[in-house]
Order: structure tokens, then C-alpha cells, then sequence
């Protein structure tokens, strides 16, 4: 053997000693033997940032938002799954464009009302999870929005005539529920609150076997009965829940309410009384 060969042969055999003894896990998977290296190599994650503009912010802000209020108050992390808080924000931040709030002011009003108020609003068996905090919309909503003298019943009844005069009267029950909708055929179309029932029954199963959209319009024509509440007496179709035996299919999801919001109305109902 040459000495040149020799050598790079001693080269080689050196470098094998002098390589680091993988770990035993690494020996059975070749494709991890790199692991510590790259795990060292990665940079620390930085740190979250809200805009500071809050009509920037978007629905993962305010998860990330909430997450943080929630650290300050039981010193532990929440566990974020964004694919479910984001809807949970979105549902909240709904109600308030469904009350001519603005959007993200006042969702941000809301979840810092809720932690200041955790003392009332939670339990040790119920904290201050974002899954809990929508049944606390409407006493919000009572305490501090109506509860400002500024504030006034909000008007719908003028929208509804307009959907109905562009010939869109069955979008006022997705957008506004089955009492205001019921209410509105029978005093101002002069439809039968049996006929109004019955035409509902059958669209809430037609909605309930269609396509995925058109059980959406369904799930919403449920949470806007909800979210639109409390109504006065002289409305039709109260019992809404037990009428339409369908409704048992939604009370498993997070905004049900068994009963009504509690509570004066946030609308202006008595416009719809002739």
C-alpha cells in the first residue's frame, strides 16, 4: 500500500473515533441522528404581538389576547386550539354587530369586563374558560351597555321591511330568528300563526337534509332566536324550542340556552305590536 494511501486510510479511520457515540434511539432510526444538532440550531419562538390599532386585530389576536388574561389570572397557560377559540370569538364579536356595536372594541370590552368580574361570573368547577364566557353576553350587554343612559332600544323593524320589499322575507329568519320572523308574518303580512308554524316546520327540515350551507342557515336561524332575546310577551312562537322538535339536535353546542336571556330587550319590540 502506498504511503499516500496509508494515509488517507488513517485520515478516515480517525474521523470515525472521532465522531460523537449516537444515543441508542438514533441507532435504530438513521434519519434522527441529527436531531440534537438541529433542535440546538433552532431559534427561540418570539414573542406574540398585538397591533396596536384594535381595529386591526383579528379573531387569533383575541385568542391570543384572552390566553394572556387568562395567564395573569390563574397562572397557568390556556390551552389554545384556534380552530375552536377563533369561532368562540367570532360568536361573541357577532352578537356585538348584532347590537350596532363595533366590533372589535367592544369584544375587547367584553372578555376584559368578564376577568374583572370573574369573582361573580366563575366557580372553581366553572373558570373563566372562553367556551363559558358567551351565557355572559346579555348580562353584559344589561350592565353595561344599557345601563349608560345613552343607550337606546336598537331598530330593526325598518330592515326587516326591506328585506321583505327586495323579496327576501325568508332571509329575516336566518338573520333575526323565529320570534321576530313569526311576529313579523303574522302582524304585518296578516299570515296565521298556525300557517307561519307549520311553513316553518317544513323548512327547518328541508334546511336540516340539504347541503352544508343550508344547515348553517339553520344553525343560524337557531342562535339568532337565542342571541335576540329577551322578547316581550306579546310575541308569537316563544315556545319556538319546544314547537320544532329539530332544536333538540343543537342542544349540545356551546351558545344553547334552555331558556331565554334574562333581562329587558335590547331591540326595539314593541314597534312590532299593531
Amino acid at each position: 500500500m502506498s504511503m499516500k494511501k496509508q494515509d488517507r486510510t488513517v485520515e478516515l479511520v480517525m474521523s470515525i473515533y472521532a465522531s460523537p457515540v449516537p444515543a441508542q434511539s438514533e441507532l435504530s432510526n438513521p434519519f434522527s441522528a441529527n436531531k440534537r444538532k438541529r433542535k440546538d440550531s433552532l431559534l427561540p419562538k418570539a414573542e406574540k404581538s398585538l397591533p396596536e390599532n384594535i381595529e386591526e386585530w383579528t379573531s387569533t389576536n383575541f385568542v391570543d389576547y384572552y390566553a394572556d388574561l387568562y395567564l395573569k389570572m390563574y397562572s397557568a397557560k390556556y390551552k389554545v386550539t384556534y380552530t375552536t377559540d377563533r369561532a368562540l370569538i367570532n360568536e361573541i364579536a357577532d352578537f356585538m354587530l348584532d347590537n350596532n356595536l363595533e366590533k372589535n372594541s367592544w369584544t375587547k370590552k367584553f372578555l376584559d369586563w368578564c376577568f374583572l368580574n370573574s369573582h361573580s361570573l366563575s366557580s372553581s368547577a366553572n373558570p373563566m374558560l372562553l367556551m363559558n364566557l358567551r351565557k355572559h353576553l346579555n348580562k353584559f350587554y344589561q350592565d353595561v351597555v344599557l345601563s349608560n343612559s345613552s343607550a337606546s332600544l336598537i331598530e330593526i323593524l325598518s330592515e326587516i321591511k326591506d328585506l321583505d320589499n327586495m323579496g327576501r322575507s325568508k332571509e329575516i329568519i336566518f338573520k333575526y330568528g323565529i320570534p321576530v320572523a313569526s311576529t313579523y308574518f303574522v302582524n304585518f303580512k296578516n299570515v296565521p300563526v298556525e300557517q307561519v308554524e307549520a311553513g316553518f316546520t317544513k323548512l327547518f327540515e328541508k334546511l336540516e337534509s340539504g347541503t352544508p350551507d343550508e344547515k348553517k342557515l339553520l344553525m343560524s336561524a337557531v342562535q339568532k332566536s337565542i342571541s335576540r332575546s329577551p322578547y316581550i310577551p306579546d310575541f308569537k312562537l316563544l315556545n319556538w324550542r319546544e314547537l320544532f322538535p329539530i332544536m333538540q339536535k343543537f342542544t349540545k353546542e356551546s351558545w344553547w340556552r334552555d331558556t331565554d336571556y334574562p333581562g329587558e330587550p335590547r331591540f326595539h319590540y314593541s314597534k312590532f305590536i299593531i
